[in-house]
């Protein structure tokens, strides 16, 4: 496989080399910019020595070069490790440790602002002692987002990347030629980066990257965007943005928002329909699958995760979700007995009605003393009453053996007072068994809430 010919040729191909594919904070890159800059790097790292089969280690600003890079190395047939642009050095030491690429390539480290947009950085590649070649045929390798606890390395072929293109492209209504799409989740996720950065230069679209990661950044770039592709905290920090009269956001031509990542709260998906008059749609999905189900226009409301897209085999086994993977996506386990059948860790309910998966929380352990099983309990529900009250700001419930509600306040919430709200408008089985109050939750250095009752209690612990 050369940089002339490899998986990735039709996508560069395509477009009109005119065509702006890439925006952000008033930079703009071409495809024919892109074409080059692939072509170049692709030289550069082969004269380090990277060849078809090595593993590389991808770290540093978002930028266009971070972009370039990453094509660049696949078009080399090599398999790319990619680090979230904010690990730090002890994060980064610990998957440099776990991986052991053969290679690791830095841009702009020297500005030590991984947070905020660069057009054009310095690359720095450096050969590692006791770096390994590709123990398997992932072209790529993400990391989970650690909810559940330590984050996890995720692979994925040539082949299922452009499967998922593939999918993305037959849904009615996505991304379209000449659209404007604003791709506020990171680009080392995989809902950024396939469903953001691959898909409308597949389409024909245009996406526009946030100048930083701040609400301020995120209004910039979603101005004038007919599309918004985020997670539920961008399109709450969209909903709080300024309201003055002279710094107000407006999304004139916004037709589509879609939302990934974690699940969609109601108060934050009923704020936006009010305020730009969007409802928010779903895209559901993993790191090791790519997208399962979508909802695009919001029709099943926020807490569904849609119907599942042709070409993806899911099934329920007690109460979570399952979807079937024809190779191991876990490059650094041992591969289980043949199967296929991966645990999203997803609990969900089927409505048979309209075909849609629902979504009702996490699934941890097994039911413990409780007369309502896993298969009932709807986790979320939960949390959406706790965060009504007026003195929560967030909330997770976890588990069905005990129940136990983990609650984010600046106040000094009794457990009695916790558990008399929910008896306000929850059954008795749906009343959680313990509740923890501490003033602000665990995140993941991505920033998605801890969902591990290990992590969460040693956090109460430790605060």
């Amino acid at each position: 496989m050369t940089a002339q010919s490899w998986w990735g040729t039709p996508l560069l191909d395509r477009g009109d080399a005119r065509a702006v594919w890439l925006r952000a904070a008033g930079h703009e890159s071409t495809v024919g910019e892109l074409r080059a800059q692939v072509a170049w790097l692709a030289e550069v790292f082969g004269s380090y020595g990277i060849r078809a089969g090595d593993t590389v280690a991808l770290h540093g600003t978002v930028s266009f070069t971070q972009v370039w890079a990453l094509f660049a190395l696949w078009s080399l047939d090599a398999q790319v490790l990619l680090f979230e642009p904010g690990a730090g050095p002890g994060e980064r030491a610990a998957l440099l440790e776990l991986c052991a690429p053969r290679f690791l390539v830095t841009f702009g480290e020297s500005r030590g602002m991984t947070d905020v947009f660069v057009a054009e950085c310095e690359v720095l590649v450096r050969r590692l002692p006791r770096g390994r070649r590709a123990r398997s045929g992932h072209a790529l390798v993400q990391f989970s987002s650690g909810t559940m606890g330590r984050s996890k390395p995720v692979g994925r072929t040539a082949r299922s990347l452009l499967a998922e293109l593939g999918r993305l492209r037959g849904l009615d209504g996505g991304p379209a030629a000449g659209e404007r799409v604003a791709v506020l989740e990171s680009v080392t996720h995989s809902f950024g980066l396939i469903g953001g950065l691959l898909h409308t230069l597949d389409v024909g679209a245009t996406a526009v990257l946030p100048a930083a990661r701040t609400p301020r950044a995120y209004a910039g770039a979603a101005r004038g965007a007919h599309v918004v592709i985020g997670n539920p905290g961008h399109f709450a920090a969209l909903t709080a943005a300024d309201t003055r009269a002279d710094t107000r956001v407006t999304l004139p031509g916004l037709r589509l928002a879609l939302s990934g990542g974690e699940a969609l709260p109601r108060e934050v998906a009923e704020a936006f329909l009010r305020r730009y008059g969007v409802r928010i749609g779903q895209v559901y999905g993993t790191t090791e699958a790519g997208v399962i189900a979508t909802d695009l226009t919001g029709a099943h409301g926020p807490l569904s995760l849609g119907t599942p897209v042709p070409g993806v085999a899911t099934r329920a086994v007690g109460g979570v979700l399952e979807v079937y993977l024809p190779q191991w996506p876990y490059p650094y386990e041992d591969e289980p007995p043949p199967g296929g059948w991966i645990s999203t860790h997803d609990l969900t309910t089927f409505d048979p009605a309209t075909g849609a998966l629902r979504l009702r929380g996490r699934a941890e352990g097994r039911a413990e003393g409780r007369s309502s099983g896993p298969a009932e309990l709807d986790l979320l529900a939960i949390e959406s009453v706790l965060r009504s009250h007026a003195q929560v700001t967030e909330a997770v419930v976890l588990g069905t053996g005990p129940v136990e509600a983990h609650v984010a306040s600046a106040a000094a919430l009794e457990q009695a007072e916790l558990r008399a709200w929910c008896r306000r408008f929850l059954d008795d089985a749906a009343v959680p068994d313990r509740y923890h109050v501490v003033r602000e939750l665990p995140r993941t250095s991505n920033g998605k809430i801890l969902r591990s009752r290990t992590r969460l209690l040693e956090h109460m612990a430790g605060a």
